[in-house]
């Protein structure tokens, strides 16, 4: 669940990206828990599935991971993203990668695009403010070296956006 399905095709400006010839696969790295502490929601970053588990499972000591395992919900396919956080409603916002976007999941899970701008180069980072505004920084991974041939094509500074996501 945590890992990466292999399969899939991680694209980012057009191309899958990939150093040194092998495409990147990142495991889990977004992680969120919902506004009422009862469920941690995570992902891995290369592929577009969304998983989450009640986190009263995570407490249990007697539980084996065999037995946790058993208890994850995969909620399907969403979008690529690094990051991932919650308003007071429980929707839930990502950073499409390989869209230049920023979604909402709502608590039904329904997946609305509520940005697309190309200055979102890999929305990374996320904070929901006591007054509705979701902030996002950018990384740039797609551009840095590594992925590029070993030219370093970021741009600085690197961006943090402000998005009003509710009333």
């Amino acid at each position: 669940m945590v890992l990466s399905d292999p399969s899939y095709r991680f694209t980012v400006g057009g191309r899958e990206l990939a150093a040194e010839g092998k495409p990147l696969k990142v495991n889990s790295d977004g992680i969120a828990l919902s506004p009422d502490r009862e469920w941690l929601y995570f992902k891995p970053i290369t592929d577009d599935k969304l998983y989450r588990i009640r986190t009263a499972y995570l407490r249990d000591g007697s539980l084996k991971d065999s037995q946790l395992l058993k208890r994850v919900e995969d909620l399907g396919h969403f979008t690529t993203t690094d990051g991932m956080e919650f308003d007071k409603q429980g929707n839930l916002y990502f950073g499409d990668i390989e869209n230049d976007s920023i979604v909402k999941i709502t608590p039904d899970f329904k997946k609305t695009t509520l940005v697309k701008d190309d200055r979102l180069l890999w929305p990374d980072s996320y904070a929901m403010s006591a007054d509705s505004y979701l902030y996002i920084s950018t990384s740039q991974v797609q551009t840095a070296p590594p992925f590029n041939g070993g030219v370093d094509k970021r741009s600085l500074p690197y961006g943090i956006f402000r998005l009003k996501v509710a009333p």
